[in-house]
């Protein structure tokens, strides 16, 4: 069994918010909650970081100031004793990497950005926006079942496509979507409805 889980929201806080914050930023603090369309979202923070004179190195240095929520690391580790862990997510590894080795060095499945000569981000490749369904499917055409965990509308793929789906926290347009998924407000009643479902599959990993 694989739990395919989101980041962002779900283990750690958002981090474009955070990038916000520090730099006074207000496009910043836009997230998939609140623009659907992920690249129109991305060309608004691109635009904003390149109006401001950032380069990625400067941004990528606040980004990993990102902590884990209090509970996550040990939320995971509970869940790692009866199935495999992966990080799904539409971050990009260039901010996440270090919430994922506070976290335990889960295997991590995001974006990439690109960058010009003088070290400012002008692109990004979207390695997993839309593949979220394929990357569970082939989890499943693997041979494994699937727990799905996430919390915004950008994680209704892979929430379909998974056995087990769990909304976190979700926004109302995402339980609309998926009115019978179970919802968890919090990662204690979370691993209660995972420790559910591995009883559920004989207690197998």
């Amino acid at each position: 069994m694989i739990a395919a889980i989101d980041l962002e929201g779900v283990l750690a806080p958002e981090i474009w918010p955070h990038l916000g914050h520090h730099f006074g930023i207000q496009e910043l603090h836009l997230t998939t909650r609140d623009v659907a369309d992920f690249e129109d979202l991305m060309r608004r923070r691109v635009d904003a970081l390149n109006r401001s004179g950032l380069t990625l190195a400067q941004v990528r240095e606040v980004a990993h100031e990102v902590r884990p929520y209090l509970g996550a690391h040990e939320f995971l580790d509970r869940i790692r004793r009866q199935c495999q862990v992966m990080i799904i997510s539409d971050t990009f590894h260039e901010f996440a990497e270090p919430v994922m080795e506070r976290l335990g060095g889960y295997n991590l499945f995001a974006n990439q950005f690109e960058v010009d000569g003088q070290g400012r981000i002008a692109g990004w490749k979207l390695r997993i926006r839309g593949q979220k369904a394929r990357v569970v499917e082939g989890m499943k055409g693997a041979g494994f079942k699937v727990i799905g965990m996430g919390d915004s509308l950008n994680d209704l793929t892979l929430l379909e496509s998974a056995d087990y789906p769990i909304l976190y926290r979700p926004v109302a347009a995402l339980r609309e979507r998926l009115p019978s998924a179970p919802t968890a407000q919090g990662l204690d009643e979370a691993l209660q409805m995972f420790l559910q479902i591995f009883r559920m599959n004989g207690g197998l990993g």
